[in-house]
């Protein structure tokens, strides 16, 4: 990353790759041609779709939360896969899972209600409504 100093010249600054505990300032420059950046982009592609296409601004600061959460989320579990997880990095990842959670049911992401089972009059009477119309 390059800056332009007030004398002319330029600073180059080495940029560490992001991590689950990066800085929210890291998440802002995200690369959308990273794996960690197309994530991203899927996931707010697909919740903003799951609202219609058109979200209102509630909804769109929800996606906007969940996909940097889903993205933080993930990063975790790398960390967590490569054995480095550590107490704190465990009760982040579960207040983030929580979170998560927390704002996709906001969006009406949870889990759809069950059917009710018709009884078995109901079973009877719409399997065998139209047998006595037709003969």
């Amino acid at each position: 990353m390059q800056y332009a100093l007030q004398n002319g010249a330029t600073l180059t600054m080495k940029t560490r790759g992001l991590r689950s505990n990066s800085r929210p300032t890291r998440f802002a420059d995200l690369d959308r041609r990273t794996a960690e950046g197309r994530l991203f982009d899927q996931f707010h592609r697909e919740l903003v779709a799951h609202v219609g296409g058109h979200p209102n601004v509630v909804q769109a600061a929800m996606i906007e939360r969940c996909a940097w959460i889903n993205l933080r989320i993930r990063l975790m579990d790398e960390k967590m896969l490569s054995g480095a997880l550590t107490d704190q990095d465990s009760k982040s990842y579960l207040a983030w899972a929580n979170t998560l959670r927390r704002l996709l049911q906001g969006l009406g992401v949870a889990q759809p209600a069950a059917k009710a089972e018709p009884s078995f009059d109901e079973y009877v009477k719409g399997r065998y409504s139209g047998r006595g119309a037709a003969a």
